[in-house]
């Protein structure tokens, strides 16, 4: 390729045609240089436009993962990303695109590395080198629905759904390591998130390139309504048919949001409570058992004040053998127990029930067949009342991907348990009790796991948590930040109890109504609604999802006859 070809093509990428009319004159005043000005100009535009644009388009769409109250930085980040859309088409425009998207996740999870080291108790380098192919995998999720909308239309204006089509379907759909949504960033606005009791959490995320969309459309009308000094042909405006259905979205949005916040506000304040003890200590700090007891002893000091339920975090309790029914016993307990903490009771003669997180083994104790991270619940008798083994288990963390089908990759990990996924929703509970919905850490990230213990009739979803590997504060907020919307697709509190933090209590509406400093040794104490309405989203499952697909699918078909 020669040289002048080399700028024709540069300039073609980056420079406004002269005769876009809704756009400025870019083109045309640089057409008007000198013939060595405009060479730099386009030399320039070639090797600094595309990064510079990729870089902001990163730090936009990161920024409410960094400080959650920038809800609007990811819209403005989405806008200009369709504003470019027409650029997106080849080669050179779909990589950076995906350097974009890999830069914004780069920065939104810049713990993963430290975290992923961490969890497989290797070295930092191994961490980094096990991040890199999930953020590139993570980031063609996220650039794909840019290359899609690309392939349908050139025009901003339009672009905003079919990338909102793909963007929903693959977030539900395509398998990734942390589960993070798009529209999880809008849960500092409560208000835009209500839909999720409707759809599932997905429409969060279409609601967000509606959002987009209208900043498009916004962008476009209002330079030209100024240059007709705000005498605009409405009727034009109305055409754009597609840009209008951005904005109806949004409205509908918000006012769905609005209303289901105040009718779920008076079914919180009219529905029966339980009263439950949130225990914070990491149990694996020097101390954190003997913390956890002694906070717990601390707060029901007389059989009247005890709660109706206290909860340790995970990985609070000894590995136990699943014939046990009792800890009563020590000798029983020392003899169908594992290290570490072989024998272990976690508090003797407690004044209500008890739900703490341990490991429940099959086998012998020394090459178990299988080990369960499970969560445990005892009476005040020290009974077993039941057991919940998690079921979706934390990938490098708990197991290795592929290890079933290459049992030789497990080598690579120094993992000190690997663990066996459960199969049951089982829901745990006591005479008149509360039925819990237990899930364990990693768990609470994902939607079918509280809507799977919702239809086995959970009316208070409960989340035990170690977190010791993350030590950030981002970090912890983060992980809060992708479960809290469980309550709002299921509309059940949701109780997290964590070793390190956030401990807290999530409202039926999304909103944090209760929490502890992070790392403290501590205890919250609260009343937590019980409710028991089925909502849409748990009805339908993936339903949203699907019609998305379905309708890109649709669209894909309608685009490639017409430019037949």
């Amino acid at each position: 390729m020669t040289f002048s070809h080399a700028v024709g093509r540069w300039k073609r990428l980056w420079l406004p045609p002269a005769d876009d009319h809704r756009w400025s004159g870019a083109g045309a005043s640089a057409r008007c240089l000198p013939l060595s000005l405009r060479v730099c100009c386009v030399v320039l535009t070639t090797a600094l436009a595309a990064p510079l644009l990729a870089v902001s388009i990163a730090v936009f769409v990161a920024s409410p993962w960094i400080e959650q109250r920038l809800v609007w930085c990811e819209w403005v980040g989405l806008a200009a990303s369709l504003l470019v859309i027409g650029r997106m088409r080849g080669w050179w425009g779909e990589l950076w695109t995906l350097i974009a998207a890999a830069t914004a996740l780069a920065i939104a999870f810049h713990w993963a590395p430290q975290v992923l080291a961490y969890a497989m108790n290797a070295e930092p380098s191994v961490g980094l080198l096990a991040t890199a192919p999930i953020v590139l995998w993570d980031a063609v999720r996220l650039a794909l629905p840019f290359w899609f909308a690309a392939r349908i239309t050139t025009d901003p204006l339009r672009a905003w759904l079919p990338a909102a089509l793909l963007a929903t379907t693959l977030e539900a759909f395509m398998p990734a390591v942390f589960p993070w949504k798009l529209g999880y960033a809008q849960i500092a606005w409560p208000a835009l998130v209500q839909s999720a009791d409707l759809f599932g959490p997905e429409v969060t995320t279409f609601v967000i390139f509606a959002h987009a969309g209208t900043l498009v459309w916004l962008a476009h009308a209002i330079p030209r309504m100024a240059r007709s000094e705000w005498r605009y042909d409405w009727t034009a405006l109305v055409g754009q048919r597609v840009s209008l259905l951005a904005v109806a979205v949004c409205l509908i949005n918000l006012a769905y949001g609005l209303g289901a916040m105040a009718y779920w506000g008076w079914k919180i304040e009219s529905a029966p409570t339980l009263s439950v003890e949130l225990v914070q200590a990491n149990p694996d700090d020097e101390g954190g058992i003997d913390s956890l007891r002694t906070i717990t002893k601390r707060e029901s000091r007389a059989p009247g004040d005890a709660p109706d339920l206290v909860c340790w975090p995970e990985c609070s309790g000894g590995s136990y053998d699943a014939s046990l029914d009792s800890l009563t016993d020590p000798d029983r307990v020392a003899d169908l127990s594992r290290p570490p903490h072989k024998g272990m009771r976690p508090l003797e003669k407690p004044a209500c029930p008890l739900l703490f997180g341990g490991k429940i083994y099959t086998g012998h104790p020394e090459k178990p067949r299988a080990l369960h991270q499970s969560a445990i619940l005892i009476d005040t008798s020290e009974t077993i009342l039941g057991c919940y083994h998690k079921r979706h288990l934390m990938p490098f963390g708990e197991y290795v991907p592929g290890s079933d089908l290459y049992p030789d990759i497990r080598l690579h990990f120094s993992m000190q348990d690997e663990f066996t996924a459960g199969t049951e929703a089982r829901v745990l509970t006591w005479d008149q009790g509360p039925r819990l919905g237990v899930m364990l850490c990693y768990e609470d990230m994902i939607p079918g796991a509280a809507r799977s213990l919702v239809h086995e009739s959970a009316n208070v979803l409960v989340s035990l948590i170690n977190g010791s590997a993350f030590t950030a504060p981002l970090t912890l907020a983060q992980h809060r930040l992708l479960s809290q919307l469980r309550a709002v697709e299921c509309r059940r509190s949701l109780m997290r109890c964590a070793a390190t933090g956030e401990t807290c209590v999530i409202s039926p509406t999304g909103t944090v109504t209760a929490s502890l400093p992070l790392h403290a040794r501590d205890a919250l104490v609260v009343d937590v609604p019980l409710l028991e309405s089925t909502t849409l989203a748990c009805r339908i499952g993936p339903a949203f999802p699907l019609a998305c697909g379905a309708a890109a699918v649709a669209l894909a078909f309608h685009s490639r006859r017409a430019h037949c």
